[in-house]
């Protein structure tokens, strides 16, 4: 079998696309991956084919499975191009933008109101710094904000993020790493349901893509193990690779991982489309959460 065969099964089947402006984009096209330069970040990191081979042939040739053959060369293939894909997705983040910062304002003021407020002036801000403490003028001023609510916080605001597409980085240096796996064995687990033509996946599928994942992560298989006594050094064998498997699906199912990396985008970088994901500041959730969560007190205020 020719080594690229799983990567072209799974450009022909499981292609993620967006239609923007009438055109349409595709995410996760691996055929547009350089092999080269693929194969190269993965040996500065000490990945090795050899190793991967070795682990996913074992674990499942134990099985004595005769019927649904896996090519490892071509699994390596769709698994180091997969590995460009989630790893190395561009990413950029959104920044703490006005919609925020009156969110912010908004339930400071609805919750323990203003007693003074700072000015600074546009222009050489150390100097000529105005504080009002004036009661009278402060309330005027907290009650001229809350009136814009309606002005600022409008549907089209909220689902409108302020981005900075010169500061892209990979996914794998602001994604938590669980949900890194997630993502590679869910690709995975999609390409092997469309390829054996399954509804549900068997054990020893599981143990490979656990397996090539592991590998790709540096995680290793062997750990220690606590007891009662001592610690002991084992190796992960096919039943936890299983156990593993199932409890990131479970996990994940019941919305335990932490996503960040929460939507894909079309985005414009020197006048031409590209995909990106993007991930909010780290301030935004708590913002909107605890402005969200006051607005719903209030108006469960009023009805009584």
């Amino acid at each position: 079998m020719d080594e690229m065969e799983y990567v072209k099964y799974y450009c022909e089947h499981l292609l993620e696309t967006a239609i923007v402006d009438g055109e349409e984009y595709v995410f996760n096209d691996l055929s547009l991956i350089d092999d080269g330069m693929a194969e190269g970040n993965v040996s500065k990191l000490g990945i090795k084919k050899d190793v991967f081979i070795d682990e996913v042939s074992k674990r499942y040739e134990e099985y004595g499975i005769r019927t649904k053959q896996l090519d490892y060369d071509a699994l390596w293939k769709l698994s180091l191009y997969l590995y460009q894909y989630i790893y190395l997705f561009p990413v950029v983040c959104t920044k703490y933008g006005m919609v925020d910062e009156y969110m912010e304002l908004f339930t400071l003021i609805a919750k323990n109101g203003l007693k003074r407020i700072q000015f600074y002036p546009s222009i050489n801000d150390d100097k000529g710094t105005v504080i009002i403490k004036d009661e009278k003028l402060v309330d005027m001023i907290a009650t001229y904000i809350i009136n814009e609510h309606n002005k600022i916080i409008t549907e089209d605001s909220l689902n409108n993020y302020v981005v900075d597409i010169n500061k892209i980085k990979a996914s794998k240096d602001v994604e938590n790493t669980t949900t890194l796996k997630y993502a590679f064995i869910q690709e995975l687990s999609n390409f092997f349901f469309k390829w054996f033509d399954l509804e549900e996946l068997t054990t020893p599928l599981k143990v490979v893509i656990m397996a090539a994942v592991i590998v790709f992560s540096k995680e290793g298989f062997i750990r220690k193990e606590r007891n009662t006594k001592n610690d002991r050094i084992v190796r992960d064998s096919d039943d936890t690779l299983d156990k593993k498997y199932n409890r990131i699906m479970y996990d994940a199912k019941k919305g335990r991982l932490i996503k960040t990396l929460y939507s894909h985008e079309i985005g414009i970088l020197n006048k031409e489309p590209m995909p990106f994901a993007f991930m909010l500041n780290s301030k935004t959730p708590k913002t909107r959460f605890e402005y969200f969560e006051w607005l719903k007190k209030y108006r469960k205020g009023k009805e009584k």
